[in-house]
């Protein structure tokens, strides 16, 4: 023998160490293409991960979805417990927009009896006139309609 690694006797063991090459080159190739694949999938979904970051809109607030009458009476008595955009503050006040729908009505007393109605311990103070209180309860009439 001609100092072959791994060689048996004759043709055989030659035969034996040019397939175990052969399979061994396939699984490098093989191993070379799923680290290539691993690589460029990796690389091109970090594109994907700046691009949505970028398309990030910015704060919500009031003046996004409220019409103004609305809006201004908001910002003024309630954005500071309920949030800018009306979805609540932890432990503070609760999401407006998963409020049960009330009439009107409802909400008009409920607004200008915040202290006996208001679901928390210390209720806002409200410096609403009839006019405000009727066009916030208005408001929230329609913000919670889906909610029957």
């Amino acid at each position: 023998m001609l100092g072959l690694p791994g060689a048996i006797s004759g043709g055989q063991g030659l035969k034996s160490e040019i397939v175990n090459r052969r399979n061994s080159r396939r699984s490098l190739q093989v191993l070379a293409v799923c680290a290539a694949t691993l690589i460029f999938v990796g690389c091109a979904g970090q594109g994907v991960r700046e691009e949505k970051v970028d398309r990030r809109p910015e704060k919500i607030g009031a003046e996004d979805f409220m019409p103004e009458r609305a809006r201004v009476i908001y910002v003024r008595s309630c954005a500071s417990c309920h949030g800018p955009d009306g979805h609540g503050v932890t432990a503070i006040a609760p999401d407006l927009y998963r409020a049960r729908h009330r009439a009107s009505e409802e909400w008009e007393k409920y607004l200008r009896d915040s202290a006996d109605a208001h679901p928390v311990a210390h209720p806002p103070p409200l410096w609403l006139n009839e006019e405000e209180t009727k066009n916030m309860a208005e408001y929230l009439e329609s913000a919670t309609r889906r909610n029957q």
